[in-house]
């Protein structure tokens, strides 16, 4: 694909594209960021008051698995992929997931101080587990079109009531 192919798909002048990007590899970059931008769902997650509701936003984005996602997938894996190319990429990408888990560990925290979770969980720690399972899971489903998760997330659900 080239800058120009990229200019004629988004009906823009070639030079408009070629203003805002100092070429193919920068516009794929702020694509791909772009991209990861809008799978972490950090505005949904700023709005969730409860892990109980997390659980339920999990359930609900990995049940929902269709082609999009999958192309979705497909972006964050080769934006991984680059970013291990790419340090300023990766360095992005790092902030992004490092806001994603900021806003997991103050979800934990708040539910500390409601009396919800155990006080001696680390919520950094907690956050980064979090993360992990929800991006586990959401890998097997996808590799898995049958697989079921209802029951992992019930669990999941158990383990962090008090």
């Amino acid at each position: 694909m080239t800058t120009r192919a990229v200019a004629q798909r988004a009906g823009l002048p070639l030079g408009a594209v070629s203003y805002h990007f100092r070429g193919k590899q920068e516009l794929l970059t702020q694509a791909a960021l772009a991209t990861v931008e809008a799978a972490l769902p950090t505005g949904e997650l700023a709005a969730v008051n409860s892990l109980a509701e997390l659980i339920d936003l999990m359930t609900r984005a990995i049940g929902d698995r269709h082609s999009e996602t999958a192309v979705l997938s497909g972006v964050l894996v080769e934006t991984l992929r680059e970013a291990g190319r790419d340090p300023a990429l990766a360095e992005r990408m790092t902030g992004l997931l490092a806001e994603y888990r900021r806003l997991l560990g103050d979800l934990v925290r708040a539910e500390q101080q409601r009396g919800r979770l155990r006080d001696d969980v680390d919520p950094a720690a907690l956050a980064i587990l979090l993360a992990a399972v929800g991006d586990g899971l959401l890998l097997h489903a996808l590799l898995d079109r049958h697989l079921e998760t209802d029951d992992a997330f019930e669990t999941l659900r158990g383990l962090l009531e008090r």
